[in-house]
């Protein structure tokens, strides 16, 4: 019949858990958690190249991509 409620900063890049629980007769019970994953946008992609072999082959492209974004980050090209 009760809540609580809390804020946090995330200072760090990278993956961070943070859980919640309940300390009851000297025992923790975990009650609900949380991954946030904190990081950059990806940059514009700069210097692309392309290159396909013979009429049947597939393009091979590379590019840089920028600064690093410390999540997971993917590409697509149109």
């Amino acid at each position: 019949g009760s809540s609580v409620s809390t804020k946090f900063l995330v200072h760090t890049y990278g993956k961070h858990m943070f859980t919640c629980k309940i300390v009851c007769e000297y025992k923790k019970k975990l009650i609900c958690g949380i991954d946030i994953e904190s990081g950059n946008p990806p940059d514009e992609p700069r210097n692309v190249s392309c290159i396909q072999y013979g009429t049947d082959g597939h393009p091979t492209c590379t590019w840089d991509k920028g600064r690093l974004t410390y999540i997971n980050t993917t590409y697509v090209i149109q």
